[in-house]
């Protein structure tokens, strides 16, 4: 008798059991040497904990269900408890025969009986019924098809070793972190059926090295220094212009890296110049595997694939595996795929264990509002305590930030280096402050006048008020062009890849955007008109004007608007209003000339005095969330992945298409190919081109305009407003998505 594991593709415990050891053989040929806190033993146990781990899908109730699936006759059940499998494989563990001690007993029990997590524990009695009467009746198969002994005896203190979760002042919690987060890694890129680790052999330092050699330029300070202290934990605080993604890749060397950044757009515009041929090269392509050494991983990144990448569906949901897997050597990803574990969200061993064999780089810490800096924070106290490594790149460093990363790492045996990387040398803006509207007729007219010689970039606070800006430079006749986060997907794409090519050619006139640009784009305008906003913000603005300082600042080429300035608002603002206002008092002390890199750090330095945000809202959101997570319970049993990815991103975000499209021949066209898809891959990439219409809205407001679920596609709605393509949504109410 056959003892299945898997239905879809049909696949054998056996078959399961040996594609883990084939990974965890491969996985510990790579990491042995560098894992200090496992011990040649610790191994010993993760193997048995593999060949173990599925040995109760072997219960009859299990096999029933598979055979029901695949059309072969059920089999008689002595005992009918639904007992989750991994609680059966306790069961057949003999910890005597095996010569394990009472803590490797309760590590390897425990590894095994949560690499699901399924919540609350069973009744016992019904556990040790069904391995009695539907298990150890097919004791001798069952050994002989796995290679193992399974014990004869119906042990119900097996289950005592697993009632009390091993926890953070336990000598083994480590140990425990790091094997059962190491048999989630084996046993979910078994079921993928992709390797566990990729391109371990490649050096990311060294692709950057040719690639510098062959473009015959030197290293910059920053990429000497994080070069030089690659065995370091770094924090680095570098102006625009000073070669960062550089001094990150040379930082991770010949290690395994993800490189975190807060915008989608930025990530998969690294992605790109990360593994193109003609930049820094960083790619190993198998036909089979395809990407190997880079991945890519973030909500959308599928789609983003098969927009960019050709090849078959199937090479790219192996690509995509991959990354989900966490099995590139280098990983660019949102932090909300791979920095959860401070939640202690059920499973979070496997992100964490994966920590211990990786280097991690933060960069635009300043991107991220308090309560998620905490969490960064507490991450980066949790990577050194299970022996990883961390780089933080940031523009602007609130000073209390790495104050508490100091004290968080107060014993840490790795050294935290901080430096910063500012060179007054390069003159980039000529500033002045206007106590004006950005609305204004003078200050819209004197747009429209630059614009016939130059590239004019407009920054507004929210949607609505570029959206107004916008309508007055385009009744005025003005070359002018919008960009936010209202366009359906393939309109924003659109617009993304034409302000890149309009800030490259000879072309003038004006781009109103939002926020949107601060750190997503490479684009460089002659000068810049942005309403007043929190100092960072201001200064990741002035980046996108004479980016590299080879214009003239002999005039001004920054105007900062101070008056009717939108998403200011005490209740529902885009700032804080603590930072908002002691960053415009801060400003106006500056209010005109040249604004030198060294002068911008230090106004940061004197926004961010942790004495003078004393008690402020802004310091105790960061200070009170740190303090929780670092008291967080484990294993809260409602508390799951998708919860604590949500925490890190916009929690009530919805992909909502515009109902104007409904009608449309293309959509509909789009709609029909995907209700008629046969595979999954058919599927997944037809609805990849119903999405290219979607917005990204916050569901409660547009809730407030219409909104109404496709009932088909899951996760997808209708909106019932306007669009234009230059515009975006049409909305009526003020600010609803700002």
């Amino acid at each position: 008798m056959e003892f299945y594991a898997k239905s879809s593709p049909v696949e054998s415990i056996k078959e399961h059991t040996d594609e883990l050891l084939k990974r965890l053989a491969a996985f510990k040929k790579i990491y042995q040497s560098s894992l200090p806190l496992l011990s040649e033993r610790d191994w010993e146990l993760l193997e048995l904990a593999v060949k173990y781990h599925d040995v109760g899908k072997a219960d009859t109730v299990f096999q029933n269900k598979i055979r029901n699936v695949i059309g072969e006759p059920l089999l008689p059940e002595a005992s009918s408890n639904p007992i989750p499998h991994n609680l059966l494989s306790v069961m057949a563990i003999p910890f005597k025969l095996l010569g394990l001690g009472k803590d490797e007993s309760m590590l390897v029990a425990q590894v095994v009986a949560y690499h699901h997590e399924r919540g609350l524990l069973p009744d016992k009695q019904y556990i040790m019924s069904n391995y009695k009467e539907n298990i150890l009746p097919l004791k001798m198969e069952i050994e002989k098809q796995l290679g193992i002994i399974i014990d004869e005896k119906v042990l119900g203190s097996k289950i005592s070793k697993i009632e009390r979760r091993i926890l953070p002042y336990d000598d083994m919690y480590f140990r425990y972190i790091l094997l059962k987060g190491f048999l989630h890694r084996l046993d979910h890129a078994a079921s993928a059926h992709v390797p566990i680790e990729l391109a371990a052999e490649m050096d990311v330092g060294a692709h950057v090295n040719r690639f510098f050699e062959r473009l015959k330029v030197d290293k910059k300070p920053l990429q000497i220094f994080t070069k030089s202290h690659q065995d370091h934990h770094l924090v680095v605080v570098a102006q625009t212009g000073m070669g960062k993604t550089e001094a990150g890749l040379f930082w991770l060397g010949n290690k395994k890296g993800f490189f975190t950044l807060p915008l989608r757009v930025s990530i998969n515009a690294m992605y790109s110049r990360i593994t193109k041929e003609d930049n820094i090269a960083f790619t190993k392509k198998q036909e089979e595997l395809g990407e190997e050494a880079t991945g890519l991983l973030h909500s959308t990144s599928l789609d983003y694939l098969y927009d960019q990448e050709e090849g078959n569906d199937g090479i790219l949901e192996k690509v995509h595996s991959q990354s989900k897997e966490f099995a590139n050597k280098l990983v660019i990803s949102t932090i909300d795929q791979i920095l959860k574990f401070p939640f202690y969200y059920l499973g979070f061993e496997k992100e964490y264990a994966t920590m211990a064999t990786s280097k991690v780089i933060i960069d635009e810490l300043q991107a991220y509002d308090p309560k998620i800096a905490a969490v960064l924070i507490r991450a980066m106290t949790m990577i050194d305590a299970i022996g990883g490594s961390f780089m933080i790149m940031t523009a602007t460093l609130p000073d209390f930030y790495f104050k508490a990363l100091q004290r968080e790492l107060s014993s840490s045996k790795k050294p935290l280096l901080y430096q910063e990387f500012i060179d007054d040398s390069v003159k980039r803006h000529n500033v002045v402050l206007k106590a004006q509207s950005i609305l204004e007729n003078p200050i819209v007219e004197e747009i429209v006048t630059n614009s016939a010689s130059k590239k004019i970039l407009v920054i507004c606070n929210t949607v609505d008020r570029a959206c107004k800006v916008y309508d007055c430079l385009h009744s005025l006749g003005a070359p002018v062009w919008l960009l936010h986060s209202r366009f359906t997907k393939r309109d924003r794409s659109r617009l993304e890849k034409q302000i890149i090519e309009f800030a490259t050619n000879a072309e003038c006139g004006v781009w109103v955007t939002t926020q949107l640009v601060e750190a997503s784009l490479d684009i460089d305008f002659d000068m810049l008109y942005t309403e007043m906003s929190s100092l960072d913000s201001q200064f990741q603005r002035y980046g996108r004007c004479n980016r590299k300082g080879l214009k003239p600042v002999d005039k001004v080429n920054v105007y900062v608007l101070t008056e009717d300035v939108s998403g200011v608002n005490k209740t529902r603002g885009v700032y804080h209003p603590e930072i908002y206002e002691r960053s415009l008092e801060l400003l106006k002390k500056h209010s005109e000339g040249l604004l030198l890199e060294s002068v911008k750090q230090e106004m940061i330095r004197e926004l961010y005095d942790e004495k003078k945000l004393e008690n402020s809202n802004f310091k105790n959101e960061f200070i009170q969330t740190l303090e929780e997570l670092k008291n967080r319970p484990h294993y809260d049993p409602d508390f799951k992945k998708g919860k604590a990815q949500e925490l890190l991103r916009d929690i009530h975000q919805v992909q909502a298409i515009p109902a104007v499209f409904i009608e449309q021949e293309e959509f509909q066209k789009s709609l029909a190919a995907w209700r008629n898809a046969q595979s999954k891959q058919e599927k997944r990439r037809y609805r990849n081109g119903i999405e290219s219409y979607s917005v990204g809205v916050n569901k409660y407001r547009a809730e407030k305009v219409g909104l109404s679920e496709i009932e088909e596609i899951k996760g997808l709605f209708y909106i019932h407003c306007g669009y234009s393509s230059e515009k975006g949504l049409l909305l009526q109410s003020e600010d609803l998505f700002s």
